[in-house]
């Protein structure tokens, strides 16, 4: 069904920043061809297609077309910004409180449900760990119970009503799929921090037979080298994936946008 309404205010965001590339809604014919487009040309990994959404129309209903906008924040546009908090107060409090809770990490990604009315803001706070909360009930300063899409169902302190109520026309999967790939970015960029390492780095063999990096990290022997190679590999890969997985709904998203370096 289609989901209309709101203030003229919101539609003409709605129409701005969908021309503009900030806001998708990835459940329209459009935004599925276009994607299944760039997979076919290799840009991306993406698994459905319009007749995908076809076959979700027989058998759930239409309920779920358009009812799904997604707002990329990351790269913390100015005028997006300003207009988010002139259109909705909690968002206003949100994009300019410095204080409290999460402080300066502001979301990277609002999820907005038309069906349900409800907004989440997700992101990479501090030490790049998964922020994930209700946009209405945190201006309201309500924490509990936590909302984690990506947690156990049985998770003791988890609004599963909430979660369940959020998702349950989102029959492609994409909310999890794009929460699921900056919880594993925000990982793998502590990872990598942690490593303190790359293939390309400088490193000299000393009389000991050790190797000496140049960045002064502690030396190490052969075995070491190999580990060290081994995990930016994998480090790497994850980091790689998750980026692409992100790029799926906002292509040209950078890591360096996401990530908040404390």
């Amino acid at each position: 069904m289609p989901y209309i309404g709101g203030t003229p205010e919101v539609q003409n965001f709605i129409k701005k920043f969908k021309a503009s590339g900030y806001l998708i809604d990835p459940y329209s014919d459009e935004w599925v061809t276009n994607a299944h487009i760039r997979s076919l040309n290799g840009e991306i990994n993406f698994e459905y297609d319009i007749e995908s959404y076809k076959e979700f129309d027989q058998d759930y209903g239409t309920d779920y077309r358009n009812h799904l906008l997604i707002i990329n924040t990351s790269s913390h546009n100015s005028e997006l910004i300003n207009d988010l908090k002139k259109i909705y107060q909690p968002l206003e409090y949100i994009f300019s409180e410095t204080g409290t809770g999460f402080g300066i990490h502001k979301p990277d990604f609002l999820l907005i449900n038309l069906a349900t009315r409800q907004i989440m803001c997700v992101g990479l706070g501090r030490k790049n760990r998964l922020m994930q909360y209700d946009a209405d009930k945190y201006a309201n300063g309500i924490s509990e119970p936590e909302i984690d899409f990506l947690a156990d169902q049985n998770t003791a302190n988890i609004d599963v009503a909430y979660v369940n109520r959020f998702k349950d026309l989102d029959h492609a999967g994409l909310i999890d799929s794009l929460i699921f790939n900056l919880k594993t970015l925000g990982e793998s960029l502590v990872e990598y921090d942690y490593l303190n390492y790359h293939p390309e780095m400088y490193c000299e063999l000393n009389d000991e037979g050790m190797y000496e990096f140049e960045n002064g990290r502690d030396p190490v022997d052969e075995d070491e080298l190999e580990a060290l190679n081994e995990s930016h590999y994998i480090i790497n890969t994850a980091l790689e994936e998750s980026i692409e997985g992100i790029c799926v709904f906002f292509p040209g998203v950078e890591g360096a946008d996401l990530n908040n370096m404390d």
